[in-house]
């Protein structure tokens, strides 16, 4: 397993002369899993997929980014978050 983690969506409105169910919203569970091929005698991997487990369904990506955008979900990588160093005072005079 390389990721999990759910999202909320609005549950279905109920049709008619049904009465209303929950608030209103429903969570579903996710997880992505990493599928590899590998080359028994070189040991090397041939090709490798990432694959989106979501309500009993199984989709296919051919790298991670992909299947992370498909369920709303964004790394910020904290290199990026940190600032450059000109960006600071300098204690200096």
């Amino acid at each position: 397993m390389v990721d999990r983690g759910f999202e909320d969506v609005a549950a279905a409105a109920p049709a008619e002369g049904e009465a209303p169910v929950g608030a209103g919203t429903r969570r579903i569970d996710w997880t992505i899993v990493k599928r590899t091929v590998a080359d028994q005698r070189a040991a090397k991997t041939v090709s490798a997929q990432y694959i989106l487990k979501r309500e009993g369904t199984e989709t296919e990506f051919p790298n991670l980014g992909a299947a992370r955008a498909a369920v709303n979900k964004t790394i910020v990588h904290p290199e990026k978050l940190t600032r450059a160093k000109a960006d600071y005072p300098s204690t200096k005079k």
